[in-house]
């Protein structure tokens, strides 16, 4: 937080340190997605078809996405009105984990169900994680500075 005796722009280097651990940990989750993706590809499917389960299971990976945003916006909103730019990390990273299990439920319906359309789910969740890239100006209303 700033106190008074505090110059504006003094912050601004933790600031930038802040921001590149947070586009660090987002590429990171990103990257774990491709990884699914590989792994999808290495291992053979041994079980059968269930288009309805696969069905269900890709229109479920839309719940943690939509999920995501929500508690994002609420948690981040509460770090910006306390002025605390070390909590603003967090509601980050659940958006990233919600994300995440969008396409880990891709991942169950191409295993558990065979589901050709698995891909779906991998698509909902990678929508997620571009959406959620690490924003600056979020850190910057944290610490009450301008952006």
């Amino acid at each position: 937080m700033i106190t008074a005796m505090q110059p504006i722009g003094q912050n601004r280097p933790a600031i930038v340190v802040r921001y590149r651990t947070m586009l660090t940990l987002w590429f990171a989750m990103t990257m774990s997605l491709l990884m699914w993706l590989v792994l999808i590809r290495v291992v053979t499917v041994t079980s059968t078809v269930n288009q309805k389960l696969g069905l269900l299971l890709i229109c479920l990976s839309l719940v943690p996405m939509s999920l995501s945003f929500l508690v994002k916006q609420i948690v981040l909103g509460k770090a910006i009105q306390q002025q605390s730019p070390a909590s603003v990390q967090q509601p980050y990273v659940v958006a990233w984990a919600l994300s995440e299990a969008s396409a880990l439920i891709g991942l169950l319906a191409n295993f558990v169900a065979a589901s050709p359309y698995f891909y779906a789910a991998f698509v909902v969740g990678g929508l997620g994680m571009l959406l959620h890239i690490p924003q600056k100006k979020h850190l910057l209303a944290a610490s009450g500075q301008e952006f």
